[in-house]
């Protein structure tokens, strides 16, 4: 019986084993079948790097963001400046010499124009972006200005001419001399506020810069004797735009006061649209008064700008945080410089005084 037993045991587990050998056997042939149909594809093997891509901090452990953040905002803020300039530009109005001989004058000088501080103003519009904490601002200036002067021939020199007329061998007596500047000009920037330590800020900035300016310049010179005046116009038209970088800086004294300022550049394709000279020469005789008029429209040039300011101001959050105010009072330094220009540079200088308001 025990041998008995022990038969079927064995002719079970050889049964198992040849029906698994079967089902692999199987297998193994639809599998070389199907290889057999398809052609054999390779898979790349991908390389592995050397070093993992650093990741970016999780936390601002530095360059912490330093914009205003007020409760409940838009993200939205509106500026407003009241500017107070003064031209800077070294044009000649007239020449005095002791006499009208180029070698017998001992003594000549030059005269030039005068200015005077004129108003004008900015209008800016700025944006939070809630992505790292970015910046963006458009400002548009505007600054018209007229100033006027006379000369009139000191008692030493015998001999006066103009620099803006027709160079004459007629003494004159007096001039009137008239400069028209308008300036208008847009900066388009982005930036971001950071701390670079626990009381200074520091913002960098990239942009643009458009402007446009125009320059007229007259003068009436009075001759001696004659009861005759002879009179100039020169005009400068011109547009310019450029990419722009720079920087603004807050070093906080108190909580609410901080000295602040800037400093920015601009490199500027130039374009002069109009230049215009018109004389009128009334002691041509015995020709007759004459009238000469030059034209030129097609000319450019690549120039610089600079911006420096320097100044103090007040913030402060205020109805629980859900508004921002600030005010600046600085001193502004804006520099063009042009090779068209008559000293080669254009500068305006001047108070400037901001109010910012964010919601």
């Amino acid at each position: 019986m025990f041998k008995t037993l022990v038969l079927l045991f064995v002719l079970s587990i050889s049964t198992l084993k040849a029906e698994e050998n079967s089902d692999y056997s199987s297998i193994y042939d639809e599998t070389q079948k199907n290889c057999s149909e398809e052609p054999k594809r390779s898979c790349p093997t991908e390389t592995e790097p050397c070093c993992k891509t650093p990741p970016p901090p999780s936390t601002a452990a530095y360059n912490a963001p330093a914009r205003i953040d007020v409760c409940d905002s838009t993200d939205i803020y509106f500026t407003a400046s009241f500017i107070y300039w003064k031209i800077e530009e070294n044009i000649f109005v007239s020449k005095f010499q002791a006499t009208d001989s180029v070698t017998t004058n001992n003594r000549s000088h030059f005269s030039t124009m005068n200015y005077d501080y004129k108003p004008g103003f900015k209008i800016g519009l700025g944006y939070n972006f809630e992505y790292d904490d970015w910046n963006a601002y458009i400002e548009y200036t505007w600054y018209h200005a007229t100033n006027s002067v006379s000369r009139t021939r000191p008692s030493w020199a015998s001999f006066m001419a103009p620099v803006y007329n027709r160079t004459t061998t007629t003494s004159g007596s007096e001039i009137d001399f008239k400069l028209k500047l308008d300036y208008d000009f847009i900066n388009l920037d982005l930036s971001r506020w950071q701390y670079e330590g626990q009381k200074l800020l520091l913002k960098a900035l990239i942009g643009l810069h458009g402007s446009w300016l125009d320059q007229d310049i007259t003068s009436a010179f009075n001759l001696n004797g004659l009861n005759i005046t002879n009179n100039a116009l020169f005009a400068i038209k011109q547009w310019a735009i450029g990419p722009r970088i720079g920087f603004f800086y807050k070093w906080k004294l108190l909580d609410c006061f901080s000295i602040t300022g800037k400093g920015t550049t601009a490199l500027l394709y130039q374009k002069f649209t109009k230049i215009f000279l018109k004389q009128d020469d009334q002691d041509t005789s015995p020709a007759g008064p004459t009238t000469l008029t030059t034209t030129e429209r097609k000319r450019s040039s690549v120039n610089g700008l600079f911006e420096l300011m320097l100044g103090l101001e007040f913030d402060k959050y205020f109805d629980r945080n859900k508004y921002h105010f600030n005010c600046s009072a600085g001193y502004d330094l804006h520099g063009l410089a042009s090779h068209l220009l008559p000293p080669g540079w254009l500068a305006l200088h001047g108070l400037t005084l901001t109010a910012r308001f964010d919601f």
